[in-house]
C-alpha cells in the first residue's frame, strides 16, 4: 500500500485513519515495515505533507496444501472472493475432513494467481450447505469486515418439515452440547436471532426464506427445529432420513476498501 500523505501528523496518528486494524498495525511493526520516502520509520516519525508513505504488510504462510478441485467464483477484487459453494463439501479441514475442501481448493487457486495469504473465511457453510461465501485475500481484509460482520447480510433458503403458519422470527441463544457437534438453546449461549419469511407451502413442506441476525453454527437448523419445523432430512434435529436443503442464497456488505454496496444474489 502506497499513499501520498496529505498534512502533517504523527505516523502513528495516521494509520488510525487508515483501513488498517490494530492487530494488523502490530503485526507490521513486527513483521513488516513503514517506508517514507523509502526508509524504514516507526510510528512515532512525524509525517510531512507531500511523504510517500508504503506500508509492507507481512507475508501469510499456510500449511494446507493445494489441491486442484474447480471453484465457483461469483466475484473477485483485490481483497475479497465470493464463492458458490457446491453441497457435500466440508469448508475447513479436520480430522474426519482431511482433504477436498474448500480451503484446499481456494489454495489451489491462491497458488495459481500467486496470491499469499492464509485461507481467511469470512463466513462457514456446513458441509451440506451450498450457496455464496465470503471469503479475504489477507487477514487485513478479514480484520476489517470481521469488526462489523453484522453489515454483512447473509440470506438462506430451506425446506422444513411441516406446514409453517406465519412469517416470524426466533430469538434463542445458541449453545454448544457438551458430548456431540449438536447445538442446543440454553441461556448460558451465545445471542442468535434468525427472521423466516414462508416461500412456498408444498405437500407436508414448507419452503422457507430465513435471514440471520447472528451467525450461529447451526443457527437455521436449531431455530427452525424449536418451532418443531426440522430441516428435511436433518436427523440430527429431529427430522426423518430425506432430501436436506440449505442454501445461501443471497450475500451483500459494504466493502471496506472502497465503500460500496456488494451484493450477490440468486
Amino acid at each position: 500500500m502506497i499513499i501520498e500523505v496529505e498534512k502533517n501528523i504523527l505516523l502513528r496518528d495516521y494509520l488510525q485513519e487508515l483501513p488498517i486494524s490494530k492487530a494488523m498495525v502490530k503485526r507490521i511493526k513486527n513483521k513488516g515495515d513503514f517506508l517514507v520516502n523509502g526508509k524504514s520509520q516507526t510510528v512515532r516519525y512525524f509525517l510531512q505533507k507531500g511523504d510517500q508513505l508504503e506500508i509492507i504488510f507481512p507475508q501469510e504462510e499456510s500449511s494446507i496444501q493445494p489441491e486442484n478441485i474447480p471453484l465457483k467464483i461469483i466475484y473477485e477484487d483485490a481483497y475479497y472472493l465470493i464463492i458458490d459453494k457446491e453441497k457435500g463439501m466440508p469448508c475447513i479441514p479436520t480430522k474426519r475432513y482431511q482433504s477436498h475442501t474448500l480451503c484446499h481448493a481456494l489454495m489451489y487457486y491462491y497458488k495459481q494467481k500467486g496470491i499469499q495469504s492464509q485461507i481467511h473465511l469470512v463466513n462457514r457453510l456446513d458441509k451440506d450447505t451450498s450457496g455464496y461465501m465470503l471469503v479475504a485475500k489477507s487477514s487485513q481484509a478479514h480484520a476489517l469486515l470481521s469488526k462489523d460482520i453484522k453489515q454483512v447480510q447473509r440470506i438462506y433458503h430451506c425446506l422444513v418439515d411441516g406446514h409453517l403458519k406465519e412469517d416470524g422470527y426466533v430469538e434463542q441463544p445458541l449453545l454448544k452440547s457438551e458430548d456431540s457437534i449438536k447445538r442446543i438453546i440454553d441461556e448460558k449461549g451465545q445471542y442468535a436471532k434468525t427472521y423466516y419469511h414462508i416461500l412456498e407451502q408444498r405437500e407436508n413442506q414448507t419452503l422457507v426464506e430465513c435471514e440471520l441476525v447472528t451467525g450461529r453454527t447451526h443457527q437455521i437448523r436449531v431455530h427452525m427445529a424449536s418451532l418443531h419445523h426440522p430441516l428435511t432430512g436433518d436427523v440430527l434435529y429431529g427430522s426423518k432420513e430425506g432430501n436436506f436443503y440449505l442454501e445461501s442464497v443471497q450475500i451483500s456488505f459494504i466493502h471496506p476498501y472502497t465503500k460500496e454496496k456488494i451484493l450477490f444474489k440468486k
